[in-house]
């Protein structure tokens, strides 16, 4: 038989107590809980967690804007980063705008291979204050601030050195050598870095230096094609091809062998040591390439959009310059020599 138990206002009021506690303890439990759990997603990432980036580049097409695109994804998806990549198919104007909502959308750095070199400012005011990391296609630097705006990549200037350098040891009993020079998109600054410290440097060497022909093919094999094939029915010859990239190269190459010129008798020298540019160079067909490393520079820019989003300074970062808003990642030279380790 169950007793009837009556609880006087003591009892009553310790039980009270007694809940109140239990219901604090809970709580902090559960506060505990949350903070460790905060920490934990503040840990991994700066590997993903509160980082969410936004890979915004032009139409596909160029080899090695292909690969650096493919080559950030998979640096996003190896960290546990979020991201979204957007394609400004049709214009400098439709880039901004699509960089424009970003804040609003969550995302804390923005990845950016610019359209068109000049709009770097629109692109910065565009992303609200959000770090942007440049890629491939370098503003001006006065548009480059440290910890805010920054740009990641190889320096033009040396890829240019490097594959003058390479035609005058080459041709080094020569005293008097004909160029020709096809050059990127007018609006890229590889174009202009790559080009201008080619020039010097052949310049410099104290030969007669003849640029016979020097022309903006976009990047682009059939235009390489065409330039070479416009420029060997005027007549004339020439002793090297400097391509500020594989591409047109590669089309320079396709222009010899139309128009019956041994591409063995030309020295050809390309930019990015793709696939094809390569196993041209371990077929003899052209002569030397700098690798510009996809998947170094991709590593290095989504790891400075994770140290932005953090609010973190790069000053520390490998490759950082003293300017802050700078981070190179070396090129590296091809020929014949090496060419093998870079065939995939």
């Amino acid at each position: 038989m169950m007793k009837n138990v009556s609880y006087d206002g003591t009892s009553r009021r310790k039980a009270s107590k007694l809940r109140i506690l239990c219901m604090t303890a809970l709580l902090c439990a559960i506060i505990v809980s949350t903070l460790m759990t905060g920490c934990s997603k503040g840990q991994s990432g700066a590997s993903g967690g509160s980082v969410k980036i936004l890979i915004a580049t032009c139409a596909k097409g160029d080899a090695f804007r292909d690969s650096l695109i493919d080559a950030l994804e998979s640096a996003c998806k190896a960290q546990g980063i979020e991201y979204s990549t957007v394609y400004a198919e049709q214009s400098a104007e439709q880039q901004v705008a699509q960089v424009k909502d970003a804040r609003a959308q969550g995302f804390t750095a923005v990845i950016c291979r610019l359209m068109d070199a000049d709009t770097a400012l629109q692109i910065e005011r565009a992303a609200d204050g959000i770090p942007v990391i440049f890629v491939n296609n370098c503003p001006d630097e006065s548009y480059l601030k440290a910890d805010k705006y920054v740009y990641v990549a190889s320096d033009e200037k040396v890829a240019g050195s490097y594959q003058a350098q390479y035609v005058l040891d080459k041709l080094a009993a020569k005293s008097e050598i004909n160029v020709m020079i096809l050059q990127g998109e007018k609006t890229h600054s590889a174009t202009k870095g790559r080009t201008e410290a080619a020039r010097r440097v052949l310049d410099a060497s104290g030969k007669k230096i003849n640029y016979l022909f020097q022309d903006y093919a976009d990047w682009s094999t059939a235009l390489g094609k065409e330039y070479f094939e416009i420029f060997n029915s005027t007549g004339r010859s020439v002793d090297c091809v400097i391509s500020n990239n594989d591409s047109m190269a590669v089309g320079a190459i396709e222009g010899m062998e139309a128009s019956g010129v041994d591409p063995s008798t030309i020295i050809v020298c390309g930019v990015d040591a793709t696939t094809e540019g390569c196993q041209l160079v371990k077929d003899g067909k052209m002569d030397f390439t700098v690798c510009q490393n996809a998947v170094n520079q991709a590593n290095a820019a989504v790891d400075v959009a994770v140290m932005l989003s953090a609010g973190k300074s790069i000053e520390d970062y490998d490759k950082t310059a003293d300017t802050g808003y700078q981070v190179w990642v070396d090129f590296e030279k091809v020929d014949a020599s090496n060419v093998g380790q870079y065939l995939k």
